[in-house]
This record gives structure tokens, C-alpha cells and sequence, in this order.
């Protein structure tokens, strides 16, 4: 019976692959009416991303056998409408890939990258409602989402080194996963052990956030220093949640250790409950000043625009003091310090806006705050398959 299901399911893998290969054609005619770089090669870029629809589904056969549920063996004979929605996330990666290692595409073309990473993201959180919705989690789509959105971020970061959005040194957090395997690979073939890793909801949080962040930064209308200095709050912040993992998983931290848990919640009082307290305060204050630049016409803006965004700061200003959805209050606050900094108002405020919400989005609210829904949301959409 088993082989029975094994057989089903490779069946329609076999389908799903042609699917797949055949929406290249799609990007192709995209590409040919939206690519208005000469020097950029669609040959290549359909060579790339057939062999990465390839090694997709390659692993997509080798992991078939685990569509069961967790804690049962018991194989179900169908996919199902998550792990095909998983599937086809993973095809938005792939045609990204095929952009690597080409110039940009010029023209429309060059906001494909950044829609097929926002479709994705959404995607992401999608499939993961769809199993819990139809109570058809299972251990394949754990796999899937995990490797998926490692290969996504992977392919992102290194997109936007490319287009010179983030620098250089990005492409360590692109490669942050993989060499975190990698050492633990080579630890076992050691013979070290590797200590397993407490369940965490901020890393979970951290991984959501930085897909949210590549999803914007790969816009063709962001560009440095903006990028730069956003890229190092969420590059720093990733950094250090996969040293810690690191030095966990290799026995210098012990999760379960007095000393480690007296000072994790010491740290987790001051990084997580106080902190964003400081933060919200000095983003409504600089924000007051962003205010009183955009109304006095310090910037490049058109009137009517300039009075709309100093409008959205504002608000977004108070409710990010008084702890009403600090973390969406400070997406809006970034959006405000964007316009303000690319319409030449003051170059230090409008970075320093950049960064604070940045990290306000990182830490979340802390103490003092009134309503916070955007925190539910971002641990269910995290949570994954």
C-alpha cells in the first residue's frame, strides 16, 4: 500500500514538473516584451532557471516519502493544496535565480525580481494556513518550507548584492544556513556532538521579518545608503541569532543552565521589553522634526504629497509612542524617512528614522503598549507548514 501512495505521489510530481518547466515559456514572453537591456541574455536566464526547476523537483522526489503526518507513518496518497503551493513558491525562486549572474533586465522587467519574492512571501504565509485549515501538516511540507525559504533567501540576498543594493559582506547572511549545516555536518564527522536548539518564537519572527525586508529591498526604486543602512539593522540582527544558535549547538551556551537563563531573561528584559520603549520615543520625536521639514518645504516633494506623507508620519508617529501596532507604525515611519531622504530633506534624519524603526521592527513593542495584532500574525505566519 505504501508503495502504492509512493507511486501516486511521484505521479504527480512527474505532472507538477512539466507544469513547472512550462511556465518558463511564460518568463520568456515576459522577458522578450519587458527587457529593454541589450546585453541582457534570456537563453541564460531560461538555462539557469530550468536547471534550478530541476534540482527542485529532483529534491522534491527524494523527500516524497514523507508526506505523513508528524508522529505517523501513515502516507498520504495526494500532495495536497499546501505542499503544491509550497511547490510553486519555490518555482518564484528559481525564476529569480535564472536572474543571477546577468545584468539587470532593463525596462518592466526589472521589477520582476521583486514581485516574484513579494508572491512568495505571501505564499509563504498561505501554505501554511492551508495545512492547518485542511489538517494536512505533514513532515514533506516542513521539509519543503524549510529548504524553500533558505534557497529564497538565499537567492535574494544575493540578487541584491548583485544590483548593489546591499554590500558585499549581505552575502554572509544569504549563506548563513547553509554553512550552519555545513558545520554541523562536519561536526558530526568529528565525532562532536551537536546540541539541539531551544524553540524560539523571535527566531521564527527574525526569519519572517527578513523576507519582508528582501521583499522591499529588491524594488528597483531603493537604493544606497538607504538599503545599506536598513540592510545593516536586519544583517546584524540575523548575525547575531545565528551565533548564538552557533554556540549553542556546539555546547558553549547550555539553554537549560541557571547562569544561561538568568542572563537570557535579563537580556530578553532590557533587548525586548525596555529598548523598544527608548525607540518609540525617539522615533515620535524625530518624527516631529520630519513633520515640520516636509510642512516647511524642505524637501523636493510636491506640496500635495508632502502634506499626505507628513500626514502618515505623524500618525504613525503616535501610535508607534503610545504602543498601538508599533511594528506596522514603523514600516510607515520607514516609508515617510524614505521619501524624505530621496526628495533631499536632511540626510542624517532621514537615516536615523531608517534605522530606529528598523530595529523597532525587529524588537517589537516592549512595554507600554495598548494593542498589538500584528504579533499574532507574525508568529502563525512563521510558524510555517
Amino acid at each position: 500500500m505504501a508503495a502504492e501512495k509512493v507511486a501516486q505521489l511521484q505521479q504527480q510530481s512527474r505532472r507538477l514538473t512539466l507544469i513547472c518547466s512550462l511556465t518558463l515559456l511564460i518568463g520568456v514572453l515576459l522577458l522578450r516584451v519587458g527587457a529593454l537591456n541589450p546585453d541582457f541574455s534570456i537563453r541564460r536566464w531560461f538555462m539557469i532557471s530550468a536547471l534550478t526547476v530541476a534540482g527542485l523537483f529532483w529534491f522534491l522526489r527524494r523527500v516524497l516519502p514523507q508526506n505523513h503526518p508528524p508522529g505517523s507513518q501513515e502516507l498520504f496518497a495526494d500532495l495536497g493544496s499546501a505542499n503544491r503551493l509550497t511547490i510553486y513558491r519555490g518555482l518564484a525562486y528559481a525564476w529569480m535565480a535564472g536572474f543571477l549572474l546577468l545584468p539587470r533586465p532593463g525596462g518592466p522587467a526589472d521589477w520582476l525580481p521583486a514581485l516574484l519574492y513579494v508572491g512568495a512571501s505571501v505564499a509563504d504565509v498561505f501554505d501554511g494556513y492551508l495545512a492547518r485549515k485542511s489538517e494536512r501538516v505533514t513532515r514533506l511540507g516542513e521539509t519543503l518550507d524549510m529548504e524553500f525559504d533558505g534557497f529564497g533567501v538565499l537567492v535574494g540576498c544575493a540578487l541584491a548584492v548583485q544590483y548593489g543594493q546591499l554590500p558585499l559582506v549581505f552575502l554572509l547572511v544569504a549563506f548563513a544556513r547553509p554553512l550552519f549545516v555545513w558545520g554541523m555536518l562536519w561536526r558530526t564527522r568529528k565525532g562532536l556532538a551537536n546540541h539541539p536548539l531551544t524553540d524560539s518564537d523571535q527566531r521564527r519572527i527574525m526569519a519572517g521579518l527578513l523576507m519582508i525586508f528582501l521583499s522591499t529591498v529588491l524594488w528597483p526604486i531603493f537604493e544606497p545608503p538607504v538599503t545599506y543602512a536598513v540592510g545593516a539593522v536586519f544583517g546584524g540582527a540575523v548575525a547575531l541569532s545565528f551565533v548564538r544558535d552557533w554556540l549553542v549547538t556546539i555546547g558553549w551556551l547550555r539553554p537549560h543552565h541557571p547562569a544561561y537563563i538568568l542572563w537570557r531573561a535579563r537580556l530578553k528584559l532590557w533587548a525586548f521589553a525596555w529598548t523598544p520603549v527608548v525607540l518609540r520615543i525617539a522615533i515620535a520625536l524625530l518624527v516631529s522634526l520630519l513633520v515640520s521639514s516636509l510642512l516647511a518645504t524642505a524637501t523636493a516633494l510636491p506640496a500635495p504629497l508632502s502634506w499626505s506623507v507628513a500626514a502618515v508620519a505623524a500618525i504613525a508617529g503616535l501610535t508607534a509612542l503610545f504602543g498601538i501596532g508599533a511594528r506596522t507604525s514603523a514600516g510607515f515611519v520607514i516609508a515617510a524617512a524614505f521619501l524624505h531622504f530621496i526628495y533631499g530633506g536632511q540626510p542624517w534624519l532621514g537615516l536615523t528614522l531608517l534605522v530606529l524603526s528598523s530595529l523597532l521592527l525587529i524588537l517589537g513593542s516592549g512595554h507600554f503598549t495598548l494593542w498589538v495584532p500584528e504579533e499574532r500574525w507574525l508568529r502563525v505566519g512563521a510558524a510555517g507548514s
